[in-house]
């Protein structure tokens, strides 16, 4: 489920996150009326919205932990390792489910990212318990991609 980028709703979305948000636009009907129709075909969504995206730790045993804060590299500037930095840190997402996935043989998270489909090929850090890992982001679909498990 997970590797397919299928979201728990509730843990990996909240009231704010849409269809688009999720790159799950297929999910709506373009045919039937349904309640959210209006809010969903609205023009001008912001492009700085929080997208579904994994995370990749550069550490592939490393399971990072739910709510894990996500920040540009270059937010830490000079830092050299030790402590932590300077306040304040731009957090641009978390981390909303993590696993370790047998499919995979790694572990990944899902995780809500400003921007998050523009970043997608990039390198960002995961903060938690006061440390820092470097995590690849990458699309959400991380296994089957072309679906032809699905489809035979």
């Amino acid at each position: 489920r997970a590797e397919k980028a299928y979201p728990i709703v509730g843990q990996d979305t909240d009231g704010t996150i849409t269809p688009q948000d999720l790159g799950m636009e297929w999910i709506v009907s373009k045919t039937k009326d349904f309640v959210g129709r209006r809010s969903h075909t609205r023009a001008g969504h912001d492009e700085n919205r929080k997208h579904l995206v994994a995370l990749l730790p550069v550490d592939p045993a490393l399971r990072l932990p739910e709510g894990s804060q996500v920040i540009e590299t270059d937010a830490l500037g000079d830092y050299d390792g030790t402590g932590l930095p300077a306040a304040p840190i731009p957090m641009l997402g978390h981390v909303s489910s993590s696993y370790h996935s047998q499919a995979l043989g790694r572990s990944f998270a899902l995780a809500l990212v400003r921007n998050g489909r523009d970043r997608i090929g990039s390198r960002m850090l995961a903060s938690f318990q006061g440390r820092f890992a470097e995590v690849d982001v990458a699309d959400a679909v991380l296994y089957d991609t072309e679906g032809s498990k699905r489809d035979g």
